[in-house]
């Protein structure tokens, strides 16, 4: 009976093991034939985060035909052992449409310091500068044209210079990304540095060069040289060099140094001025 009782016992364990066997195979079977959910996958990761758009801050395609206008403006203030501020505003209206070129500008400089905090203030920069230029395309090559500038400037004693200047000059290089203007010809000055006052006939050459790195990213530079014709130690040179870059569609960072030599300034000032500026500029 003992011996009857322990075969049916392992017949039973034997039936659940292969019972149980079967039961796995089954459930193995059907997550088989289960599909898989990919919507994870296909919806990616929520909540990661998400690589920026290179082009969010590039400027909108425009109407060439519309002019380009622009306002800038910066500031610098320190205080401490010695307290210094300054300000820049600078105005452009410009369009280059069917071959005739227009530029207008409007700067404007102010800057004072003093030792410390009860020392007076005194005026370091003040000056003020405006400039219209036009060029009209004889072919995809060579243009002429004109510039007039006219400068203000308290530190340097410059009660006024005025220079007018008829241009030929050329398109060194015009592609979308890339232009380099080069430009000269004879021109006329009106000037009183200190307390002297004179006009006279110069040679002006001239240069303009922008280059777009990217679709939110440019440098520029320009730069001019007036010499006198009855004095060769008579010459002045203005310089600027600078990079801008988008901020948003409307806005861009701009950071610039001038370079503004005369080599007979006014009686006790220094030839050469430099500046640098840093600012936003707001596109119209």
């Amino acid at each position: 009976m003992r011996k009857l009782c322990a075969v049916i016992s392992v017949i039973l364990v034997v039936a659940s093991a292969g019972a149980a066997r079967v039961e796995a195979q089954d459930t193995d079977t059907q997550q088989q034939k289960k599909p898989i959910d990919n919507s994870f996958a296909s919806k990616g990761l929520q909540g990661a985060p998400k690589k920026a758009d290179p082009n969010a801050c590039a400027p909108a395609p425009k109407d060439p035909a519309l002019w380009d206008k622009s306002l800038q403006g910066g500031f610098n203030y320190s205080e401490g052992n010695s307290n210094v501020s300054s300000i820049n505003v600078n105005s452009k209206l410009s369009r280059d449409f069917e071959g005739e070129a227009w530029r207008f500008e409007l700067d404007y400089n102010y800057g004072s310091a003093s030792d410390g905090p009860d020392t007076p203030r005194e005026v370091t920069k003040n000056n003020f500068r405006a400039y219209q230029d036009y060029h009209h395309t004889i072919d995809s090559t060579f243009f002429v044209g004109e510039n007039l500038s006219f400068t203000w400037d308290q530190i340097a004693d410059v009660k006024y210079r005025v220079i007018l200047s008829p241009a030929v000059g050329a398109h060194i290089i015009k592609q979308d990304d890339e232009t380099l203007n080069l430009e000269f010809g004879p021109a006329y000055v009106w000037e009183e540095l200190g307390d002297d006052r004179e006009d006279y006939a110069a040679a002006r050459i001239a240069n303009r060069w922008t280059w777009a790195i990217s679709e939110t990213a440019s440098i520029f530079q320009g730069a001019e040289y007036v010499i006198s014709f009855e004095d060769s130690a008579n010459y002045l040179m203005n310089a600027e060099f600078g990079v801008e870059s988008a901020l948003t569609k409307t806005l861009d960072l701009i950071f610039s140094v001038r370079d503004f030599y005369i080599n007979q300034p006014a009686a006790g000032r220094r030839p050469n001025d430099v500046q640098t500026i840093v600012g936003v500029k707001v596109n119209l």
